[in-house]
This record gives structure tokens, sequence and C-alpha cells, in this order.
């Protein structure tokens, strides 16, 4: 993993126009690019900057790294957070788009387990073999968590492709790619903006904790890995 500082008031411009870059370079190498979105508010200035560009919808496939079990309406819903911020702007194909399932009173279980199938049959069968993704966006919380796969539960040490997992006090479950999966990326970012994600961000660089206790710190990417902060204050 490597660090880069980014100014607080244009980090968002300047990563929307890496992104691009890397879509068309993706699309002109293998003929799509496959972008794995976080959750949670960090990304939605990053998803608003995107709609400005030029990117190569068209050939853009978009999945989720996590979602919280809740209907698609839902202001909790990682889907309606993407899809207000970004994707109802940008004219991609509906059937490129692949949100993880919900279905009421459905085991989570059953739903990640749905979601590896899928991601199996559109990406290819086994993410050790080939990276799956060519960009996955990750956050990180001030736990040190990293997509659905938190410190007080057991997700981070699955190794099957998605997992489901209720934190404590949690209303709904929270629905997760793996570690294992997590790592089948070109290229992987981890979003630690923000002074109060300066001490996890910390404990993940230093990369002593556990599967469990530091996930992100587990992470890596087949192509490079790297966490971006913004300068103090």
């Amino acid at each position: 993993m490597k660090i880069e500082t980014l100014p607080s008031d244009t980090w968002s411009s300047l990563l929307a126009d890496r992104t691009v870059a890397l879509a068309h370079d993706a699309v002109a190498a293998r003929g799509r690019f496959v972008l794995n979105l976080s959750g949670g508010s960090t990304p939605r200035a990053l998803y608003e900057a995107l709609r400005s560009r030029p990117m190569p919808w068209a050939h853009t496939v978009v999945v989720w790294g996590d979602e919280r079990n809740v209907d698609p309406d839902d202001d909790d819903r990682n889907e309606r957070m993407a899809r207000e911020s970004l994707l109802n702007h940008v004219g991609i194909p509906e059937d490129h788009l692949w949100p993880w399932p919900y279905v009421q009173d459905a085991d989570p279980s059953d739903l990640a387990d749905t979601y590896a199938h899928q991601l199996g049959r559109l990406l290819g069968s086994d993410p050790d073999e080939t990276p799956w993704f060519d960009l996955t966006l990750l956050g990180l919380g001030t736990d040190a968590h990293t997509a659905g796969l938190f410190p007080t539960t057991d997700a981070a040490l699955s190794d099957a492709i998605a997992v489901a997992s209720v934190p404590p006090d949690a209303p709904y479950a929270r629905l997760s790619l793996t570690l294992r999966t997590l790592c089948s990326s070109r290229q992987v970012w981890l979003l630690a903006l923000g002074d109060q994600k300066r001490e996890a961000l910390a404990r993940t660089v230093e990369g002593t904790g556990s599967r469990r206790e530091t996930p992100a710190a587990h992470v890596t990417a087949w192509d490079s890995y790297t966490a971006f902060t913004t300068a103090s204050g």
C-alpha cells in the first residue's frame, strides 16, 4: 500500500480524472471497465464529479463491494446513493449495473451466495486466477472496517466470495465481498479522507493487526493499492 495526500478541496476532481484515464485504458485493452463501488458518504463527491467526465459508460460494468441489506429505495442503501449521485445521470445501460439482490425476509447469507454466483457468471469463475475488477473503491471507518468487514464480526475471516454478517447493534445485516474477492482488483483505492480517519489509517498502514482488526491492511491489488488522505485542516 502506498499513501497519497490530496488537497481537501480538489481530491474528488483529481480522482475523477484518474478514473476516466483508467477506464479508457481498460476498454482499449480488454473491451470493458469493471468498477467496484464503495458505499458510505465519503465517495459521494467522487461520484458527483464523474457525472461531467467523459467516461466510457457504454463499456463500463458497475458492481458494489458491500451493501446494507435494506430495500433499494431505503436511504441507507449504497445502491441508492450511487444511483442518485452518479448512475441516474450518465446513461449507463441498466444491464451493466449489478447491485446486490434484495428479497424481503430472505436469509442474508443466501443473498450473499446469490451475488457471488452472479459475479462469477459475469466476471469469471475464480477471482484468484484473474482480476475481476479494474478499480475497487474502498472506504475506511473510524473503527478500521472496510466494505462490510467489521472488526466486531468474523466476516473478514471468510474465504468465500461474499459474506453476510450483522455487526452488534446494527439494524440490518451487512453484505460484503470478502478480502479474497476485493483483492481480485487491478487497482484498489482506499478513501481515508479527513482527520477522523487518521488513527484508523495509521493502524491499517502499520499492518500489525489481524484480518479481523484491520481488514484493509490485508487487501492487495494486482497492480497497485493506494490509500488516499487529505491534508490536515
